[in-house]
């Protein structure tokens, strides 16, 4: 079964009998931008080039209270003295104020001929792995690359996809298609320089605005869930670890397609119309694990403040989604924020199993928020080092392993050191 370690970890699907898994530091979903902590920049490598997110070792990872460590590609800081930038598949990008929006297109007026031998993007040959001092931690594989829509929008331009799923299907099949086969080959060469199969592999794709979708139901349906499904299905072919999917964005009316891909963790943003957590969890796979669909740094802001109402709610919400695995709502972006992702982590901690028990069947009983805020805010936090990532090089486009969920794992061998 995907992911048998990381369900090992849940006593049940009304939460109670276990503490609070924490995910902070790892994939692009809650990594550190180096905006807000260029003090542990290590060297020119990113865990992505575009975000600009830090490869966070392990034990930073722990020091941000997190029960999970980060594996996956390393790239080279892309032309960090310019304002634009090219990434690998050939989008141009601009910086403003540390986020960079895409700028030029390289298939925006591409014929379907030129869609089809678009160029594939040369895949990093250095990988990140976690730290052998580190074994407890969950090993989350963040995403290589885009997902199917992300990199389609990318590549030809937002307008131009909508445009074609209405008028030129054609075009935007191919570029499906072409996004596709770039998607499994990037997972491919990235899970051919683990050591051992990671407990969860990422796989985000924004298919929303804060208030509607980007495309509609039956465009999405045509054109997007049925290579999704493809994709989804030869990851499986791939390693066994549990499938973490992201989505930005309201994307509600789709919930139902998505859990049929047959996904162990949802990812979501919980602030869009219509996705809160308590009506979403009702929806949804009891069994379904949530990831970070409540804001684990506005729970360490109100915990900072001492808005014991806001800690209530708040705990109440994670609570109430459980299984559950808390995280950011996205990846950090200011230094503040890395601090009260790490109190309200601190804070969670200070939850142990009897207590998210009496949460989940009596609501939130004051004592137990106020005792635990109390011992997060006094507690001496964990100071990050900036310790470099254990990495390991990977042949360019070697065949991919074909994991069992236990190698590596309890002889501590592998085929790479560690």
């Amino acid at each position: 079964m995907p992911g048998d370690r990381l369900r090992s970890l849940f006593g049940g699907p009304a939460g109670g009998d276990e503490p609070i898994l924490l995910d902070v530091g790892t994939s692009s979903l809650t990594a550190v931008r180096a905006v807000a902590r260029p003090d542990l920049k290590v060297g020119p490598l990113l865990a992505h080039p575009v975000m600009e997110t830090l490869p966070l070792a392990a034990s930073d990872c722990a020091a941000l209270g997190s029960d999970c460590a980060r594996a996956g590609f390393l790239f080279e800081t892309i032309d960090p003295y310019s304002d634009t930038f090219t990434d690998a598949f050939g989008v141009e990008w601009l910086r403003v104020d540390g986020s960079a929006t895409p700028v030029r297109h390289p298939l925006e007026h591409a014929s379907l001929g030129e869609i089809v031998k678009h160029p594939r993007p040369m895949w990093p040959d250095i990988v990140q792995v976690p730290d052998a001092s580190h074994q407890g931690q969950l090993v989350v594989a963040d995403a290589p690359c885009p997902g199917l829509l992300d990199l389609s929008f990318a590549l030809r331009n937002s307008w131009v996809c909508l445009d074609d799923m209405t008028s030129n299907w054609r075009s935007i099949s191919a570029l499906l298609d072409w996004s596709l086969e770039t998607i499994v080959e990037a997972y491919e060469q990235m899970l051919s320089g683990l050591p051992y199969a990671p407990d969860v592999i990422v796989y985000g794709d924004d298919l929303g605005f804060q208030q509607s979708m980007f495309v509609s139901e039956i465009d999405f349906r045509n054109f997007v869930r049925p290579r999704m499904r493809t994709l989804i299905s030869r990851l499986r072919r791939l390693t066994p670890a549990a499938v973490c999917f992201h989505s930005c964005g309201a994307i509600r009316p789709i919930l139902p397609d998505i859990c049929d891909l047959g996904i162990e963790l949802l990812n979501f943003d919980g602030a869009a119309r219509g996705m809160v957590c308590s009506e979403i969890r009702r929806e949804v796979p009891k069994g379904l694990i949530f990831h970070g669909c409540s804001d684990l740094v506005a729970l360490g802001r109100s915990v900072r403040a001492g808005n014991l109402a806001s800690v209530a709610l708040l705990t109440a919400e994670i609570v109430d989604s459980m299984p559950v695995i808390g995280a950011p709502m996205d990846n950090i972006y200011t230094e503040v924020d890395v601090e009260d992702a790490q109190l309200g982590a601190r804070y969670l901690r200070e939850l142990p199993p009897d207590d998210v028990a009496t949460i989940s069947r009596l609501g939130p009983v004051r004592s137990i928020i106020a005792n635990a805020a109390e011992r997060a805010v006094c507690a001496e936090p964990v100071r990050l080092l900036g310790a470099p990532p254990k990495i390991i090089s990977v042949k360019r486009n070697a065949d991919a392993h074909r994991f069992s969920s236990s190698a590596g794992r309890t002889s501590g061998k592998s085929s790479h050191p560690l």
